[in-house]
């Protein structure tokens, strides 16, 4: 039989149009689908005109869905076009909706990154995990037996109903992380930990992401606007940041900027990815962030560049300091009846002490910041008469301030420290204060330092001087989420009713960002959450290593230990469970505890062996579930809905749809934790155990959890549709949102913000939100005036917390880490990596190719010469904790001193499963335990001791053979 050119042509093509489509996937779990051969005689019609159209005949979809990567705990929040054929997720594109806010702003188009570039990669990828698997050998082995899902889902219930009945549910630990959503991915690990009172680890404080000094300055911790604000600024200062690797889809809004006239500056030790754009770097030692920025305020101040009406409004200078015992001047101390919380200052109107409006005891709520006809002085010593009839001398924050600064922080004295020219920093002070808007971008670099929290004070501090905070363009910049008030639906929280009867006066008056915290902090104590870090110390074994001599900080008067046991015991930090029982059970999902916890193999030795069961859920192998009892398998991204968490970078919230089916058995994360809540309900009653003891002791019918996972039957989360429910609910419940229903958001994808919504846990921001302008933080304070969550009511830059005062940081200061006098010369820093959303891309065979494929660390020539280690060499990276090896690369970037690992590498992919937290101790710092003190408290996502993964002290040799 003759087979004509044209037939040949067209049966050719689609053979190779089939055969190249399924070669963009690496390995595809299950055999391929057969190709075949298009028959010749007769042969098929195409229209067919010329090669265009062969290609066209490829580029064909069953659908195209929008989708997004819902819980890979990355900021960005970005919308995809996802291409679907024969119920398999090809290829995903970027999502061009957004639209600029005005005029003369640049739009956020295109948003995405690599990663989310090759997800389809991912999600079929060799490390998916898709049945329920039971571990037949010992943890970590790797042996498993794959076992049903009502097999998986009875015998995590009979166990943990064992445990409830022995030892109570407060002693089951539900980890979560902050890699949440604000849907139905996260919706089922809330309300099955919410049912079953358990103890939840708050994973924010766990991971090192908490900043400390916003905290104490500020009383709230979240601080950030739309990312095309950046583009308002004049002069831009990257402070511990790398936004060229971790804000990929954001980072052009700064090199835009820069083409509006706008100066670029990036502080940091390394010349990374970000500071080869800048206009100016400044090449400071690490860990000398603080006397840095101490300096440029110096500076400021003896130079009288600062804005005078701004500190007096907005910030403690004007208040009065006793000299005799270092504390703020109360009206306690004066006035018979007067309180602890509320404040003086010097009326120059009046020559006379007057109470501080908007303090948190000034009798009308501490409620706003309008100075009316008062005139505070920002300076002077003054003679005040006490309630005893004694007087005492009184002297302004703002005069000590400047005395600190004059004599301990001079842009000379700072050279000695920092590695600086005072002559650079004194041009970097002067610039910033000359600038119409200037703002610091610090983000998370700046919080996993042990004295971040001096950092960030000292970043305020100039932010305040210059009047910049509260302003576009200006002001320090975290980040910070957009609130959806339908979230409610997705916790399904509820506020006792005592709580509400005491809610109701202030509901009357308006509520004030404290109220808010108030709220917060009570509903955190209900739910049992407890910080990670203090977890780790009480329970899991770190505590003979934290209370080492060489991790003690040797500026404070005591031990880490004598904190701990003091914030514990006056009720600061609450531990569950609490000290008498022992953890019995973890469960964990989106999480990866044994990469990231520092030391993780303590938790091996130590913690683990307490826990009689431990559960993942997850929709991929990692090196913490390697070692786990049990493996739920969660579907991937594209085969579940979602909404993805919101950052206010940009100002739309960007929803999921489901694009295929779950591979293997895989489930939804609310099908799998609704069917495990029906479970332990339904084996509780067929065992005939009703209570047990839950959360502070109280019992429970634990025979009811599944009728509160489902709000008393509203959901049925093995409805394939129940999801996008749940989503209308949420939708429908925020008014913020220009969007009524879920599935209209899941069509759309993106769904504009229209307000900001109200402060809820990780919203407060404290700004109205105008869709036609940029958005920036904390408008409220300077344009309303309303009194800032602290103890004052101002951003607050003395804290007289006797912990503070005793440990010589109720001002502002720069100190050394512990481990700055170690014996082992070399300090190891890192940052987030430019391949992986943290490790779940890690070992995505595509990204491996752009790098060298393997764990690495960057360190400078001369430093490698001086220990006989070329380029390539593997190494040994150690100290007295422990060892790991990896691949080196000689990096003139790299400072001498240094040696730089970007984070996530998976233990599993180093030698032995030796990585690189092995060698990292990460010292807790005994001040972030204080409370007590209004905006020193611990709730979730907020406050307490927390993980500090940078600066640990190492040595390098050469690996053996």
């Amino acid at each position: 039989m003759q087979v004509s050119r044209r037939h040949f042509i067209v049966g050719t093509a689609a053979v190779a149009a089939g055969a190249g489509l399924y070669s963009l996937r690496p390995k595809l779990t299950g055999p391929k689908p057969g190709i075949t051969m298009p028959p010749l005689v007769p042969a098929k019609k195409v229209k067919y005109n010329d090669y265009s159209d062969i290609w066209r005949e490829k580029w064909k979809w069953d659908k195209v869905v929008k989708g997004t990567h819902t819980r890979a705990n990355c900021v960005a929040a970005c919308s995809w076009d996802v291409y679907v054929r024969d119920g398999i997720a090809w290829r995903e594109e970027q999502n061009t909706i957004y639209e600029p806010p005005r005029p003369g702003i640049p739009d956020q188009n295109p948003r995405g990154c690599q990663k989310g570039a090759c997800y389809t990669t991912l999600q079929l990828s060799e490390t998916r995990v898709k049945y329920p698997l039971k571990r037949v050998g010992e943890r970590g082995e790797g042996k498993w037996k794959r076992i049903t899902w009502d097999e998986a889902l009875n015998e995590i219930a009979d166990k943990l109903i064992d445990i409830s009945v022995e030892h109570g549910t407060e002693t089951i630990c539900f980890d979560d992380l902050s890699n949440t959503g604000y849907g139905p991915e996260t919706a089922g690990d809330f309300r099955f930990s919410t049912a079953l009172q358990v103890t939840r680890l708050d994973g924010w404080s766990g991971v090192g992401d908490m900043p400390l000094g916003v905290i104490q300055t500020w009383g709230a911790f979240n601080c950030e606007g739309t990312s095309d604000d950046w583009f308002r600024s004049d002069y831009i200062v990257i402070w511990l940041g790398n936004p060229n690797y971790t804000r990929i889809p954001d980072a052009h809004f700064l090199h835009e900027a820069r083409y509006r006239g706008a100066k670029l500056v990036v502080v940091s030790p390394d010349l990374n990815a970000s500071t080869v754009h800048a206009d100016r770097w400044i090449k400071v030692k690490p860990e000398t962030d603080a006397a840095l920025g101490l300096a440029c305020a110096q500076v400021m101040i003896a130079e009288d560049l600062y804005k005078k009406d701004y500190v007096l409004e907005q910030t403690d200078f004007p208040f009065l300091v006793r000299k005799d015992n270092q504390r703020f001047l109360r009206t306690s101390d004066v006035v018979k009846g007067g309180v602890d919380n509320a404040f003086y200052l010097w009326d120059e109107a009046k020559n006379a002490i007057v109470m501080a409006p908007g303090c948190e005891g000034d009798g009308n709520g501490g409620r706003s910041l309008k100075l009316g006809k008062l005139k505070p002085a920002l300076s002077g010593t003054r003679s005040v008469k006490l309630l005893d009839g004694s007087t005492v001398e009184c002297v302004t924050v703002f005069d000590m301030i400047r005395e600190r600064l004059d004599t301990e922080h001079t842009p000379e004295q700072a050279a000695k420290i920092t590695g600086l020219h005072p002559n650079v920093i004194r041009t970097f002070a002067r610039e910033m204060a000359a600038a119409p808007s200037a703002m610091i971008i610090a983000s998370y670099g700046a919080c996993k330092h042990y004295h971040s929290d001096l950092f960030q004070r000292s970043f305020i501090l100039l932010m305040n001087l210059t009047g910049n905070q509260g302003k576009p363009g200006g002001g320090m910049r975290i980040a910070a989420w957009w609130g959806m008030d339908g979230m409610d639906a997705m916790a399904d929280s509820t506020v006792p009713m005592e709580d509400l009867v005491k809610l109701i006066p202030k509901a009357i008056r308006g509520l004030t960002p404290r109220d808010y915290e108030q709220l917060y902090t009570e509903y955190s104590d209900r739910e049992g959450h407890t910080p990670t870090m203090v977890f780790l110390y009480v329970h899991g074994g770190y505590k003979e290593m934290w209370d080492k001599p060489h991790l003690q900080d040797p500026h404070l008067p005591r031990n880490l230990s004598s904190y701990v046991r003091e914030s514990i015991d006056k009720g600061w930090t609450r531990v569950h469970p609490p000290e008498d029982r022992q953890p019995r059970a973890y469960v964990f999902t989106g999480a990866n505890p044994l990469r990231r916890w520092p030391s993780p193999q303590i938790a091996r030795e130590k913690l683990w062996p307490k826990f009689e069961l431990v559960v993942s859920a997850t929709f991929k192998m990692s090196s913490s579930t390697m070692f786990a009892d049990y493996v739920l398998p969660v579907a991937a991204y594209y085969e579940k809905y979602g909404i993805k968490y919101a950052q206010t970078y940009v100002p739309y919230i960007i929803s999921s749809d489901k694009a295929t089916e779950p591979l293997g058995e895989s489930k939804s994360d609310w099908e799998t934790f609704g069917l495990l809540a029906r479970a332990v309900g339904e084996r509780a009653k067929a065992r005939g155990i009703t209570m047990v003891r839950g959360l502070n002791d109280k019992e429970f019918d634990v025979t009811k959890i599944y009728d509160k996972y489902t709000s008393n039957g509203k959901y049925d989360p093995t409805d394939p549709e129940d999801p996008v429910r749940l989503m209308d609910a949420i939708f429908a419940g925020s008014p913020s949102v220009d969007c009524n229903s879920g599935r209209e958001a899941l069509q759309r994808g993106a769904v504009p913000v229209i307000a900001a919504g109200r402060p809820n846990l990780i919203n407060q921001n404290y700004s109205d939100y105008d869709g036609k302008d940029t958005y920036w933080p904390h408008r409220d304070f300077l344009e309303k005036k309303v009194a800032w969550p602290t103890i004052t009511g101002r951003q607050q830059f003395y804290i007289d917390h006797p912990w503070f005062i005793e440990g010589k940081e109720a001002l502002p200061t720069h100190k050394e880490p512990p481990l700055a006098t170690s014996k082992f010369p070399l300090r190891m820093y890192g940052g987030h990596n430019r391949w992986s959303i943290h490790s779940i891309w890690r070992d995505v065979k595509l990204l491996l190719r752009l790098q060298r494929g393997q764990p690495a660390a960057w360190m400078n020539p001369l430093e490698l010469e001086k220990r006989g280690i070329k380029d390539g060499d593997t190494i040994k990276v150690y100290n007295d904790n422990a060892s790991f090896e990896c691949n080196v690369k000689s990096s003139p970037s790299t400072a001498p001193g240094e040696i730089i690992v970007y984070h996530a590498w998976e233990p599993l992919q180093f030698k032995n499963w030796q990585g690189n937290q092995d060698v990292t101790e990460a010292p807790l710092k005994g001040l972030h335990l204080a409370g007590g003190y209004t905006q020193l408290h611990f709730r979730v996502y907020y406050g307490s001791a927390h993980h500090t993964p940078r600066g640990a002290a190492v040595e390098v040799e050469k690996a053996s053979a």
